[in-house]
C-alpha cells in the first residue's frame, strides 16, 4: 500500500538518473548504441519525433568519431532529460580536436553535382537538435546535444 502511494515520486526519482554506457569506436557499436538510445526512450517517455532526432543525431556524431576521432577505442555516452529538455553527450578520449559547432554550414540550395561532399549529417544534426556544444580539454572531446520536450 506505501509503495502504490509513493509509485509516482519514484517513478519520478527513477527517470531523473543519467543513463550512461560506453561503446567500442567501431560502426558495429551502432546496432548496440540504438538499443541503448531505445532504453532510453522508454525510461525517459520520449515522443516519436524525439525518438528519431535522437538516433538521427547519435549515429552521426558516433560515426564521426568513430571514422575522424582517433584516440582511443571507446566512446562514453550520457543521455538525460532536465528540464523537458534531452541532452546527450558524446565524450572521446584521446580524440583528435574537430569542433562540430565550427564546422561549415552545408549550402542545400546548391545541386548536388556542384557541392563538396561531406556535411549533410551535420546539417541534419543541427536541425534536429536545439543546442549542440563542443568541449575539448586534456585530450577530450566532449559533444552535447540537447532538445526541447514536449511537442517543440
Amino acid at each position: 500500500m506505501i509503495l502504490a502511494a509513493h509509485a509516482g515520486v519514484l517513478l519520478s526519482l527513477l527517470t531523473r538518473c543519467r543513463m550512461q554506457r560506453s561503446f567500442a569506436r567501431e560502426l558495429r557499436s551502432l546496432a548496440a548504441l540504438f538499443d541503448f538510445l531505445d532504453e532510453a526512450a522508454v525510461r525517459y517517455r520520449l515522443d516519436e519525433d524525439s525518438r528519431f532526432a535522437a538516433r538521427l543525431a547519435a549515429e552521426e556524431i558516433f560515426t564521426n568519431m568513430v571514422k575522424y576521432g582517433g584516440g582511443e577505442d571507446r566512446v562514453s555516452i550520457s543521455v538525460d532529460v532536465r528540464d523537458q529538455r534531452l541532452l546527450m553527450a558524446f565524450i572521446h578520449a584521446g580524440a583528435v580536436p574537430f569542433d562540430v559547432t565550427e564546422a561549415n554550414e552545408v549550402d542545400v540550395s546548391r545541386p548536388i553535382a556542384e557541392r563538396t561532399p561531406g556535411g549533410i549529417g551535420l546539417f541534419l544534426v543541427r536541425r534536429m537538435m536545439d543546442d549542440i556544444a563542443y568541449e575539448y580539454a586534456d585530450g577530450v572531446a566532449r559533444v552535447t546535444l540537447s532538445k526541447q520536450l514536449g511537442g517543440s
